[in-house]
């Protein structure tokens, strides 16, 4: 799989690169979980297909997997996992690894 990067969340009080453990702004205490949610979406979305393959639900996994891509079109685990299961049809791949352990939503 490719390697990719932790997109950076900065407060928009600030500009101030957000701590990634406690999802505020280190300065002003700004809560910014739903900024990390939005910029994370596509990861998320990418665990969440990963789940869907581990429990059998192909359709949802590449659900997931294409809005993955809308949110974060340069992820490439997502992209080379939807094409692995375009080429093996339904049930043929086996789910790759997480993505980028994200803070929760």
């Amino acid at each position: 799989m490719s390697a990719v990067t932790d997109p950076e969340v900065s407060c928009p009080l600030c500009r101030v690169a957000a701590d990634r453990q406690s999802l505020c702004c280190p300065s002003c205490r700004e809560d910014l979980s739903v900024l990390f949610r939005l910029r994370y979406a596509g990861r998320i979305d990418y665990n969440r297909a990963l789940d869907a393959l581990d429990a059998g639900d192909t359709a949802t996994a590449l659900l997931r997997l294409h809005s993955a891509l809308e949110a974060e079109p340069g992820l490439d685990p997502a992209r080379e996992l939807l094409e692995s299961l375009s080429v093996a049809g339904p049930g043929g791949a086996v789910p790759a690894g997480r993505e980028g352990d994200t803070p929760s939503e």
